[in-house]
């Protein structure tokens, strides 16, 4: 696992746990790639997550970080990644290769999520946007 931290705007710092595991990685590597019986663990460490820092958005993807569900696709740091810009309609009715997110309705309450979720403590919702097997 590698633990990658950056500022990508003044008010916003991205936290990006990797974990290497892909089926398609180098041969020689030998990895088996993430089970779907495993998927659960990294919910439960994303929502561990929250409960600890309680940040704005976090998600679970392959291959992706939380910048793509700004919408944006600019170098950081930059403006357009600050919290003030992100608009949770986005991620909620665009297509994304996000698994699960979390989001605080600290930040903004949401009025309408078309997927799956569930309310956890401290005002945090867990969206179910996608599917291990998609």
């Amino acid at each position: 696992m590698t633990l990658q931290m950056e500022m990508v705007s003044p008010n916003a710092l991205m936290v990006d746990f990797w974990f290497y595991g892909n089926e398609f990685d180098a041969p020689d590597w030998d990895q088996i790639g993430i089970k779907k019986e495993e998927f659960t663990g990294f919910i439960s460490f994303l929502k561990e997550l929250y409960s600890v820092y309680e940040f704005k958005i976090g998600g679970i993807a392959i291959e992706e970080d939380v910048l793509e569900l700004f919408g944006f696709d600019e170098t950081y740091p930059n403006e357009c990644y600050r919290y003030e810009n992100f608009f949770p309609d986005y991620f909620l009715k665009e297509p994304s290769p996000f698994l699960s997110i979390i989001w605080s309705e600290k930040h903004k309450k949401l009025s309408h999520i078309p997927y799956n979720y569930k309310r956890l403590d401290k005002e945090g919702i867990l969206i179910e946007t996608g599917s291990f097997n998609d």
